[in-house]
């Protein structure tokens, strides 16, 4: 062994006690009848993945989480990619915009779920108890199952929507100005050059984006707890 793997065994020694075990135990228990405060974990075998995919409760539960992954991944998507668009133009402010843009993402989950659903109460919130009843709105937003899933897929997309937002802006400011004096020289035109030229060479950030964001969907709990308790 080269002395420099050497050096590689400690984070190799980590990742597999932080990874693999867990793994190989998920496993373990998913085969067996497994009560936290009991002893006896008998056998179970594919009894708990026949129980769970014959379940109306986890039907549904897979029905809502595509609906919410798939919404809030392409709104974020489509909202990331027109503001990078729009701030790669030379304008006015726009350093202070990017900024504005990108402070939702400091913010906690926790903090985001909180403010939202104070913004969105029905007795003290600024929306739901003073401008949604200005309107004539009188419903509970949160206390609506269609309303609340609204509410968070919102709530997602103006926490998650910057990093989407930074990943794409990245890769427009990489493609080369040269492109677009030639494009203009040749007499293309804005669709035609953001087409051929601009999707073509944003798609490795594209991809990384996508992949980021869908991820982070599938895992979001913070939000959707704090705000609806599950």
């Amino acid at each position: 062994m080269k002395w420099q793997y050497k050096f590689l065994i400690p984070s190799l020694a980590a990742l597999l006690f932080i990874v693999a075990f867990p793994t190989i135990f998920l496993f373990y228990v998913s085969f067996h009848q497994w009560m936290l405060f009991k002893p006896e974990t008998p056998f179970t075998g594919f009894g708990n993945f026949l129980y769970m995919i014959t379940s109306s409760e986890f039907i549904q539960s897979v029905r809502v989480s595509i609906t919410y992954v798939l919404s809030v991944t392409t709104l974020s998507f489509v909202l990331g990619l027109g503001l990078a668009l729009i701030l790669t133009e030379e304008l006015r402010g726009r350093n202070l915009i990017r900024t504005l843009i990108a402070l939702p993402i400091v913010i906690p989950p926790v903090v985001s779920g909180f403010a939202w659903k104070f913004l969105l109460h029905r007795d003290v919130g600024i929306i739901g108890g003073y401008l949604l009843p200005l309107m004539g709105f009188e419903k509970s937003i949160l206390g609506d199952p269609t309303l609340a899933m609204v509410s968070i897929i919102l709530a997602d997309i103006w926490s998650r929507t910057p990093l989407m937002f930074l990943i794409l802006l990245g890769g427009l400011q990489a493609i080369p100005i040269h492109l677009y004096e030639a494009a203009k020289l040749d007499g293309a035109s804005y669709w035609q050059f953001f087409k051929n030229v601009t999707l073509s060479l944003l798609k490795p950030a594209i991809l990384i984006a996508l992949i980021i964001r869908f991820i982070d969907a599938f895992n979001m709990f913070d939000i959707i707890y704090v705000m609806t308790r599950g």
